[in-house]
């Protein structure tokens, strides 16, 4: 094999990993961070957001990477761009982060100047990439919190609604029943009227006539043959 095929395989070979490595890279980033995950700082500019976005979907586009998550990071990669690009979103995440630098000037010691090699080193950096982080979960979270809240606050509207239909459809399913029964309603009233006698006043028996039955001669009581005395019972004896 020629030295010029071998350096063309080590070539390709590196270039995949490379690919990889990046898929890797953007799938560990913080995902509410577009500049992060564009590798840009926030006085980028659009020009700047464009580039970046173009030079890394090429390097890993799902139909050139076979990792497994290529397809993750390209969609990351869309919204990234998409974020930095919408003005009021890009508004709100550099608001965001300098309120993180501010936090983290505020941590450190008075008599720190503001020229302080601290606030341009590693250190600083990640101090405020790490506040920045914890900030947008807030605020994530506050926004998930206020999306559940309209949302149940709709349910309990659509709710409301479903029973205003069902109390409109109960009338009106109570009305056809009234409706529907006006024939056999009309027809009583009818043999009602029919029932009356000529002077309009309405045909009624007349109560029967309660006879206490007959009283019966007692028959005459039997004479009481009264006891003989002791006396008289012992005579004869």
């Amino acid at each position: 094999m020629a030295d010029f095929d071998i350096e063309r395989m080590l070539e390709v070979e590196a270039s995949a990993v490379q690919k990889d490595a990046e898929v890797e890279r953007i799938m560990a980033c913080f995902k509410l961070d577009p500049y992060d995950i564009l590798e840009l700082d926030m006085n980028c500019v659009e020009k700047d957001i464009k580039m970046a976005y173009r030079r890394k979907s090429l390097m890993i586009h799902p139909d050139k990477v076979k990792h497994p998550k290529a397809q993750d990071a390209f969609d990351l990669l869309k919204k990234a761009e998409m974020d930095l690009m919408d003005p009021g979103k890009r508004s709100f995440l550099n608001s965001i982060i300098e309120e993180a630098k501010y936090e983290v000037k505020k941590a450190q010691p008075l008599n720190i100047a503001p020229t302080d090699p601290f606030f341009t080193s590693p250190v600083y950096k990640s101090l405020v990439k790490q506040k920045t982080k914890d900030l947008l979960i807030e605020a994530e979270l506050r926004k998930r919190k206020l999306i559940k809240k309209e949302m149940e606050a709709e349910g309990a509207e659509a709710r409301k609604q479903d029973e205003v239909i069902s109390e409109r459809k109960r009338k009106q399913e109570a009305q056809k029943v009234w409706e529907d029964s006006r024939d056999d309603r009309v027809q009583g009233w009818r043999n009602f009227q029919a029932g009356k006698t000529a002077g309009g006043k309405i045909k009624r028996k007349k109560p029967s006539t309660f006879r206490p039955p007959r009283a019966v001669a007692e028959e005459s009581a039997v004479p009481y043959n009264k006891r003989p005395t002791t006396s008289s019972a012992t005579e004869g004896f």
